[in-house]
């Protein structure tokens, strides 16, 4: 049974960027995948019950009534597709200091080809369940493009956690570059550890780096990808 994700609401259109702690206020995580990550044969038990973190309901997972949100609060959370997925946000948050513009970012400027070292406590981690055969493009392994939605929107959602503390109104953020290797197949049926974390922040650009990873800690496929702050627009 996948995840109940019903439940509409209306605070993002708030003014100010406290809406994300109103989302999380006024939800809670899935039971059923609170139920299924803790299951005595999970390997993923442990970065539940971690002190270093703290269970947050999925914001991409709750539809809005904009229509927002609708690719992973409906179209991928079916039995067959991605039926159970919890968020995890690391207590000990900081905000990046904004690095200066001409500065290089690591990973991003000059040798990109350098193997990323995830933190040992990334900024965010995300537990998926992965079914079949809808995520499937080849037999028993999902699609690449799933690979890719899933570090885009899991990378996104380190970001807006992260955008949440700059002082001001609410501005929206988008992906505008995202490049993914994939390093080995993501089979199906499967759980996964996503990783992501926030590399810098620099004018209207935010970095970052996500990992989708097993149970082995082998990283399966690795995105890199910078978000940009659009400017908000005055009212008429």
């Amino acid at each position: 049974m996948a995840d109940s994700t019903t439940k509409e609401t209306t605070t993002i259109a708030a003014e100010g960027n406290n809406f994300m702690q109103n989302f999380i206020a006024e939800h809670k995580v899935p039971r059923e995948a609170h139920q299924y990550f803790t299951r005595p044969d999970s390997w993923l038990t442990p970065y539940i019950t971690s002190p270093s973190y703290d269970p947050i309901p999925t914001f991409s997972r709750v539809l809005k009534r904009t229509g927002e949100d609708y690719f992973f609060s409906r179209t991928v959370a079916t039995p067959q597709t991605i039926p159970h997925l919890i968020s995890l946000q690391r207590k000990a948050w900081h905000l990046p200091e904004e690095t200066p513009k001409g500065q290089s970012i690591p990973y991003f400027d000059g040798d990109n080809r350098a193997k990323v070292a995830a933190p040992a406590e990334p900024d965010t981690l995300f537990l998926l369940a992965l079914a079949r055969p809808g995520l499937d493009g080849h037999p028993h392994v999902i699609h690449g493009g799933m690979s890719c939605a899933i570090l885009d929107e899991m990378m996104g959602l380190c970001i807006m956690l992260h955008h949440q503390h700059i002082s001001g109104p609410r501005d929206s953020l988008f992906t505008a570059n995202l490049n993914v290797s994939y390093k080995a197949p993501v089979p199906t049926p499967s759980d996964v550890l996503v990783k992501a974390w926030l590399v810098a922040r620099q004018g209207r650009k935010w970095y970052s780096i996500g990992q989708i990873t097993d149970r082995d800690g082998n990283v399966l496929a690795e995105g890199k990808g910078i978000w940009v702050m659009t400017k908000r627009q005055g009212k008429i």
